[in-house]
């Protein structure tokens, strides 16, 4: 169950770091794309970054408390680990004194058994010259130069001597058996604390197991914590190299949207001709006569081209009074063209309109009432002189 869990553990953090790299490789792919990404998809990929992040830091933080929980445990083995080695040294010093102890039992041993045996010898040759006297005693008497009394007294002193041998004997004996049992109740000592050698031995290699397998797992932590700490770096750095990115998307956005506005001066002319109307001059024929020009009259050859002096969107294509054949084109911010007195109109209303784009042709009809291309510049209702917002040179003087 463990391998399995650890197993699976594995597996999810195979998937969790290969998604994460995924992240990353997306991010990089969008900034190494030829052209700018939607600013949308940028956003997008920015917040799955930031998710990824969050997800990195609590994965650093949960190795965090692993890392500190592991070395906690480390900390308790270690302990455990000294205790242990100093109840081994302190087993094998008793052992020691206890081989000590018996090398001495064995010399009193070996020193009461030969003091037994020679004591023994003794008395087999007393028992053996008290057997020849008993065996031949009548003899002993009828040829001894000693009288009766002398002779019993001599055998009742050979008794005493045979009985004090025997008396010794029992004494190493006793002795003997006492060494025996001592020598025995040592060596039964002795024994178990081979026993308990051997027990903390095995205890302290469990230890030292266990010890060995918190330090592969605390280097397994270490190692996701690395690797998680490295994704973070790289999706910080990521998610850095896309804001830069997504804040000059929206500059070069916010650019083009106001692109009309930083265009002064260098917009095109929307249809060759000359000037004969300026801006707020006041109009000497035609239904405006009497008022302020708002924009420019152009005198134009029939069937001109009249182009989109820059892009926009078709806010009004059709016939206005006052104005004829109109179109006005909607550039963002406020910003409009007004292009009248068209003989014919090439755009309908919502169309979107590149700079260049045809809007229509000039004719006789369109200035029936009035002669001229008629072009204007607004801000908002506000009317602009479109002189200073056309190129320099692109009409000649009024005649």
């Amino acid at each position: 169950m463990i391998l399995a869990s650890s197993q699976q553990r594995q597996f999810v953090f195979s998937l969790l770091t290969f998604a994460v790299w995924m992240l990353i490789f997306q991010a990089v792919n969008l900034l190494a794309a030829d052209t700018p990404p939607p600013a949308k998809e940028v956003s997008i990929s920015i917040s799955r970054l930031q998710e990824g992040m969050k997800e990195q830091l609590d994965q650093i933080n949960e190795n965090q408390t692993l890392e500190v929980g592991v070395l906690e445990e480390l900390e308790g083995i270690d302990a455990k680990l000294k205790i242990q080695i100093e109840k081994i040294d302190e087993l094998h010093k008793k052992l020691l004194e206890q081989v000590k102890l018996l090398a001495i039992k064995d010399k009193e041993l070996t020193k009461a058994e030969a003091a037994r045996d020679e004591v023994l010898k003794h008395l087999q040759k007393r028992l053996r010259s008290f057997y020849l006297m008993g065996k031949t005693g009548v003899l002993n008497v009828t040829f001894s130069n000693k009288n009766l009394p002398e002779l019993m007294l001599f055998t009742d002193a050979y008794k005493q001597l045979i009985t004090y041998d025997q008396s010794v004997i029992d004494k190493y004996r006793d002795t003997v058996k006492d060494l025996q049992r001592a020598r025995h109740a040592q060596e039964l000592e002795k024994s178990l604390l081979q026993d308990f050698i051997k027990q903390a031995e095995e205890e302290k290699q469990a230890l030292s197991q266990l010890r060995k397998d918190k330090h592969t797992l605390m280097a397994r932590i270490q190692t996701q914590k690395g690797l998680h700490q490295l994704a973070l770096k790289e999706m910080h750095k990521a998610e850095s190299d896309l804001n830069k990115t997504l804040a000059t998307i929206k500059r070069n956005e916010e650019i083009k949207k106001r692109g009309f506005q930083l265009s002064k001066k260098k917009l095109p002319p929307p249809v060759k001709g000359r000037l004969v109307l300026m801006f707020g001059e006041t109009a000497r024929n035609g239904l405006t006569r009497g008022e302020k020009a708002k924009g420019i009259t152009i005198a134009t050859r029939n069937g001109a081209a009249v182009h989109a002096v820059y892009k926009g969107k078709v806010a009004f294509a059709g016939y206005k009074r006052g104005y004829g054949n109109t179109v006005i084109l909607d550039h963002g911010f406020k910003y409009f063209t007004v292009t009248s007195r068209l003989d014919s109109i090439a755009v309908k209303k919502g169309d979107r309109v590149k700079k260049g784009t045809l809007l229509g042709t000039t004719g006789d009809m369109a200035t029936l009432f009035t002669k001229g291309l008629y072009f204007e510049i607004r801000i908002g209702s506000t009317p602009q002189d479109p002189l200073l917002w056309l190129k320099p040179g692109s009409y000649t003087a009024r005649r």
